[in-house]
Order: C-alpha cells, then sequence, then structure tokens
C-alpha cells in the first residue's frame, strides 16, 4: 500500500541530493581545468598504438555533452547505469532500441499515476518517471558496452539510428507527460479550487458525455463537431500545455544545436592542409577550460529540457504541478530564449578563436 511521503523527510532528502550535486560539480570544474589537449589528426604522422584499461569515473572523459548535461543525469543516472551494465549481462540480452522501447513504457505508466487524485500516487508516477530516466541512461551504456566505446564518452552523433530512435522515444514520454498535466489542469478548472493536498477532480466522462441541449446539435454533425467540442471542453488546459511544450522544444532544439556546433568547432578537425595544427587544438582546449564556456554549459546544464522534466516532477512531489505550470506557461520561454542568445554570440567568439589560430 502506498504511503504519502512527509514533507519534511522529503526536504531533507532533496537538500542532500542538491548538496551532493553542488558538491560534484565543483568537482567537475577542477577536472575540467586540469584537461590536456586533444591529440590532433595530423596528416602523415603516425599514431601510437597505446591502450590503457578503462577506469570509469563520472568526469571523464570530458566532452561538450558531458559538460552539457544535466547534474542528476551525469552524477546520478550515468553512475548506476554503468555499474547495471558492469556488473551485469544485459547489455547482451537487450538492445540500446529495445531499452529506449521499455523507457517509453514506464513514461506512459508514470503519466497514469499522475492524473490520479491522492499525492502518493502521484508521487508513486515521480518515481516511475525516475527510473525512466534511468533507463534513458542505460540504453547510451549498453550502446557504449557493445560498441567498446565507454573511453570515448558522450560524444554527439546526430546521424546515427540510435540517436533518431532515443530522440523519438523521450518525446513520446513527453507527450505522455504532458496529456496527463493537460487532465490535472481540466479536472482543476472544472472544480475551480484545490483542497489540501489533493485536487478536486471532476467527473470526465459526465463532463463530456452530458453535454447541455444547445450542444447536441455541434454533436450531431459527426466527427468534426465531437472535435470543436472536445476543443470547448479542453481549450484552456490545452493552450497552457501546448505552450509548455513548446518551451521544452524549443529548449531541446537550442541545446541539441550549441551541443552539435560546440562539439564541431571544439572536439573535430575542421580545416585540412597548411594549417597549425598544434595552436588549433591549444586555442580549443582554452576555450572549453575558459570561464565563459563553463558558464554557457552550466546554464543549458539547468534550463535543457531534462532538467525542465525534473522540475516538473519535483513539483508533483509537493503537489503543487499546477502552480508551477500556470507559472510558466510564459514566463518559462524566457530562459532558454535568453541563454540561447548568450550561448550564439560565444559559439561565433569561439568559431572565429579557432579559424584564427588555424592559419597563424
Amino acid at each position: 500500500m502506498l504511503v504519502t511521503v512527509n514533507f519534511k523527510y522529503l526536504t531533507l532528502f532533496l537538500a542532500a541530493v542538491a548538496i551532493y550535486l553542488l558538491w560534484m560539480d565543483v568537482g567537475f570544474y577542477l577536472e575540467l581545468q586540469k584537461m590536456a589537449p586533444r591529440s590532433p589528426n595530423i596528416p602523415n604522422v603516425p599514431k601510437l598504438n597505446i591502450s590503457t584499461p578503462y577506469i570509469y569515473s563520472p568526469f571523464q572523459p570530458i566532452t561538450v555533452k558531458l559538460l552539457m548535461l544535466p547534474p542528476t543525469i551525469q552524477f546520478l543516472d550515468e553512475p548506476l547505469a554503468y555499474l547495471t551494465v558492469y556488473y551485469t549481462s544485459i547489455s547482451t540480452y537487450i538492445s540500446p532500441n529495445a531499452m529506449s522501447l521499455i523507457g517509453v513504457g514506464f513514461a506512459a505508466l508514470a503519466a497514469h499515476f499522475f492524473v490520479k487524485e491522492e499525492l502518493r500516487y502521484r508521487q508513486f508516477g515521480v518515481l516511475l518517471f525516475m527510473i525512466r530516466d534511468y533507463i534513458d541512461a542505460l540504453d547510451g551504456n549498453i550502446y557504449r558496452e557493445r560498441s567498446q566505446t565507454h573511453s570515448v564518452g558522450h560524444v554527439a552523433n546526430p546521424s546515427s539510428f540510435g540517436w533518431a530512435v532515443d530522440g523519438v522515444c523521450d518525446g513520446f514520454g513527453d507527450i505522455f507527460r504532458f496529456i496527463a498535466f493537460g487532465l490535472v489542469l481540466h479536472k482543476l478548472f472544472g472544480n475551480g479550487k484545490i483542497s489540501g493536498s489533493c485536487y478536486k477532480l471532476m467527473d470526465l466522462e459526465t463532463n463530456i458525455i452530458c453535454q447541455s441541449r444547445g450542444s447536441e446539435d455541434v454533436i450531431r454533425k459527426g466527427w468534426l463537431g465531437r472535435l470543436y467540442q472536445l476543443w470547448l471542453n479542453y481549450r484552456q488546459p490545452i493552450t497552457i500545455m501546448m505552450c509548455i511544450a513548446l518551451q521544452s522544444l524549443l529548449s531541446s532544439v537550442f541545446w541539441n544545436y550549441f551541443m552539435i556546433n560546440y562539439h564541431t568547432v571544439l572536439e573535430t578537425d575542421q580545416f585540412a592542409g597548411d594549417i597549425n595544427y598544434r595552436e588549433v587544438v591549444s586555442t580549443q582546449n582554452n576555450i572549453l577550460k575558459s570561464s565563459p564556456m563553463w558558464m554557457v554549459c552550466y546554464f543549458w546544464r539547468l534550463v535543457n529540457p531534462q532538467n525542465i522534466t525534473q522540475i516538473q516532477l519535483l513539483a508533483i512531489l509537493y503537489g503543487k504541478e499546477a502552480d508551477l505550470l500556470l507559472s510558466t506557461q510564459l514566463l518559462g520561454f524566457l530562459p532558454p530564449v535568453i541563454v540561447g542568445m548568450g550561448s550564439y554570440m560565444h559559439l561565433q567568439y569561439a568559431v572565429h578563436a579557432v579559424r584564427t589560430a588555424a592559419f597563424i
């Protein structure tokens, strides 16, 4: 039998997690400052065949994508996922894409609990969605275990099929969550108030089926009339959730755009021919370790769609999801737009600096 989590103990636990994440972020920044320049792919220069055993660290190997990952994923989900892959044979029996599909199932089940009246069931839904996040980290670790690329780390590869499958599965997980939030808002608007930690929910079937006489003519017109009536019933929560969904989409597009472009500028050899390879990798390394780069990446660690989801789950734990959605339906557009503008200016600086270093 499910029991509602005590708010006092919940707050203490979350405060401890927050301190842990902040402490790990400090350690991550110190590791970043010790990072050596990468080895450039210089033509006609033989490569040394040196292999060293891989030792897992949440700080290594440092890549642009790792710098922009949310702290909860980097320091909670990823270590647990790696330990699962390392100590079990799960990578032998389940493919990365199959694991992504399993995550969709957990997201759908979590959304089912998000619309429950009692807070304890909604809190259980948060636990299920956190398991989905763990599974999302697990699929990447399974892929790296199968391809023996743990030492390469998190690298953007938008042309791969697995990238597309993972993105589609994440999208379905978001859709299920948004639908659940829309239903919660619909019930809240139908009742007009919140009582204690539980919403006094209205009867959805009665609201949809039992129409007034004036609306019967609309319904008799067929499926278009039914769609119109559905819009009349749900237009307010649909409008709010469309705004919330657009915020997540905007954040996702910006995050992927800057992550991929920073990877190209700072982690690849863009130029060929008679260029100064040593100066290029030195400039790339200096930019990666700079304070402006850390600020850009840290803001994206906070504003990316995964972290937005974590904030929504946190609101559910306290029974405040409706308050959060109502207060951020418009203000939620500001963080990704502001961070995106600052990131674009810094990216242009990085492009210019690397290009200048290449042709010194």
